[in-house]
């Protein structure tokens, strides 16, 4: 059985080390692919799920009077989000806020987290995994 077809059947991925244990498991067994991969879920769920690269983003949001820039007009309000998904209905952004440890990732990479004068998409154009419009909070 190939790593592909595993996670196919499975509905989830796993690292090349885990898939490796899985497939000594499977070439050991005497079952068929669907009746192996049935019989290790309840051993599935106690495996971690492997880490994926978060997809950031600079979203720039709008100051109180609707303004981009802040009021000395060098730098734009910028927030970093994961980008998930694009909605295919409505064509707007799906985003998820960053947990800590990715903040933490981005400084020491050395991002300039507080000024910036680019981003990647305005938050009107964006909503969240509920797709729900982004409500920004002062």
């Amino acid at each position: 059985m190939m790593k592909h077809e595993f996670e196919a059947l499975a509905k989830r991925e796993v690292t090349d080390e885990q898939f490796e244990a899985i497939e000594k498991l499977y070439m050991s067994s005497t079952l068929n692919k669907q009746d192996f991969v049935k019989s290790i879920r309840p051993m599935l769920k106690t495996i971690p799920e492997p880490e994926k690269e978060k997809n950031i983003k600079k979203m720039c949001i709008r100051d109180r009077s609707g303004f981009r820039k802040t009021p000395n007009g060098c730098w734009f309000h910028i927030r970093y989000v994961e980008l998930v998904d694009i909605d295919v209905k409505t064509g707007k952004y799906i985003i998820k806020a960053l947990e800590d440890k990715d903040f933490e990732k981005l400084s020491n990479e050395g991002c300039d987290l507080h000024y910036s004068t680019d981003f990647d998409f305005d938050y009107m154009k964006c909503i969240d995994t509920q797709h729900r419009e982004i409500k920004l909070t002062a």
